[in-house]
């Protein structure tokens, strides 16, 4: 992932320079909120996909840093938004924003990122941009619905976790890689191509994300673990025990969404339900498939530094710790 940084460092500094002025308001805590998560760290995962597709289409410029911004505002907006719902007190080892600043004003400040967002990206005058990025919000408040609806059972489908999956995660995923090809002037196959790899993409994080919920080490996670089952979230791991686990194993992991916590059932017992059944094998296995479709869709593309860069980000995805 080094190696994939230092071929976009110079606009990576600049997505952060102009996050950093394009996040400042009139009311100080949003100015402040905004410089706290900043500094809060992150991958940048979404403003790197948005740079190298655009460089794999033969772009490098002022628009792609700027849309880079916006997906990391709009990213940055869904996790307070996320933290609020889910009650959350940590964010990447760090308190979470309406732990620090309450739920009143953390709501109204994601409120104002995401109009803040878009204000950056009308600059563009570009309408292309502005329907990709409002079908987008449509499609993630649509994944907060769907949750809520879905908290506290565990009847959950595969096709209705799928579809949460890419309403929460992947359609951001599909967007970013999108948008570099429409900055470059990229035809409509070459920008299907892009939001088809970004969604297999956005697929795989979000199942290996859910897996790590269950197997990761907390402090390398940097966010409490057990945290889906705790807060009633039903996920591809506790999906496929279920439906091969006793009637007995079945009922210590409806105790734990019932309870919200684990307090009858210990989570080392449901973890170690989960491994019984081979759900982190079964998880990384559905998400190889999505690294899979996602790297057919970038055979079309002529090699350069930045296609392997982006064919090396699956690999990333499917092997991290956190």
């Amino acid at each position: 992932m080094q190696e994939i940084f230092d071929l976009i460092r110079t606009d990576l500094a600049e997505v952060e320079r102009v996050f950093s002025a394009d996040t400042v308001c009139s009311v100080d805590a949003v100015t402040a909120m905004g410089q706290y998560l900043q500094l809060g760290g992150g991958k940048r995962l979404r403003p790197t996909m948005v740079l190298l597709s655009a460089g794999l289409c033969g772009y490098r410029g002022e628009s792609a840093v700027k849309m880079g911004a916006v997906v990391e505002i709009v990213h940055t907006a869904t996790l307070v938004h996320d933290d609020i719902i889910d009650n959350a007190e940590v964010r990447r080892g760090r308190a979470s924003a309406n732990s620090r600043w309450g739920n009143h004003i953390s709501v109204l400040a994601g409120d104002w990122m995401y109009m803040q967002s878009f204000q950056l990206a009308l600059r563009e005058r570009n309408f292309r941009i502005l329907d990709l990025l409002i079908n987008l919000t449509q499609l993630m408040v649509e994944g907060e619905l769907l949750q809520l609806e879905q908290i506290g059972r565990i009847d959950v489908a595969e096709q209705q976790y799928s579809e949460l999956v890419y309403r929460k995660t992947a359609c951001l995923f599909s967007v970013c890689a999108q948008l570099g090809a429409v900055v470059a002037g990229q035809s409509p196959e070459r920008e299907k191509d892009l939001a088809e790899f970004g969604r297999n993409l956005g697929m795989a994080f979000q199942l290996v994300d859910d897996l790590l919920d269950f197997t990761a080490d907390e402090a390398t996670l940097g966010k409490p673990v057990g945290n889906d089952l705790r807060e009633g979230k039903v996920t591809l791991p506790a999906i496929h025990t279920m439906a091969h686990c006793t009637p007995k194993e079945r009922g210590l992991i409806a105790t734990v969404v019932t309870e919200r916590g684990f307090h009858t059932v210990s989570q080392r017992e449901i973890v170690e339900i989960i491994e019984r059944y081979r759900a982190p094998e079964a998880v990384k296995a559905r998400a190889r498939e999505y690294i899979d479709r996602a790297l057919d869709h970038l055979k079309p593309f002529a090699d350069s530094p930045y296609k392997r860069a982006l064919e090396a980000i699956p690999e990333f995805v499917l092997n991290r710790d956190k």
